[in-house]
């Protein structure tokens, strides 16, 4: 199912609703309890990040956003910055991934790996991206493996609950999904 995917970048002050049917799937539940306010910032987060819908033939199967940090409203920035040890990791340059959600119906290892090389492909196109970050689930944390990301460090929630950052350098993920990125022009 994986090929004949495409991917298109939304404008989400006209097609939020595209993806709302998707996002209902969310576990809002984990980010939440990192950040409490997590849902006042949904719709900033959607101006200033990358959302991307993916379809197979006529049906959307997922989305993802991706959003750069320096706005103070990435979880990294606001839960993270005091536990992490990699700054230039999550600093400048450097997009959180989050709100990937895939029907539940359509749901692969293979159809995650293909909406990720989409993603970071689209990223790419449009941003000089260097280093992707996300906080999950220690379950999450261990899938995300496999896709070049590593731990950097684990905290609990308000309801005790274990969350994970993870982050990676845009060539490790880039390697683990077997695209071929260009290289930049030597003087």
């Amino acid at each position: 199912m994986a090929s004949g995917l495409r991917v298109r970048v939304l404008d989400m002050t006209r097609e939020r609703s595209l993806v709302a049917g998707l996002r209902a799937h969310a576990p809002m539940e984990a980010e939440r309890d990192l950040d409490p306010g997590a849902d006042a910032l949904e719709g900033v987060k959607d101006r200033l990040g990358m959302v991307m819908a993916f379809w197979h033939g006529d049906a959307l199967i997922a989305t993802i956003r991706l959003m750069p940090s320096g706005h103070g409203v990435t979880l990294a920035e606001k839960r993270w910055a005091d536990v992490t040890r990699a700054r230039r990791a999550f600093g400048v340059r450097s997009w959180e991934v989050g709100r990937l959600i895939v029907a539940p119906e359509h749901r692969s290892m293979d159809l995650l790996r293909t909406c990720l090389a989409l993603s970071l492909q689209t990223l790419l196109q449009h941003t000089d991206a260097r280093y992707l970050h996300a906080s999950c689930s220690p379950l999450l944390a261990r899938l995300y493996r496999w896709f070049g990301f590593a731990t950097e460090s684990t905290v609990c929630g308000e309801t005790g609950a274990p969350h994970v950052l993870i982050h990676a350098p845009v060539d490790d993920v880039a390697r683990a999904l077997g695209l071929a990125l260009a290289q930049p022009a030597t003087a």
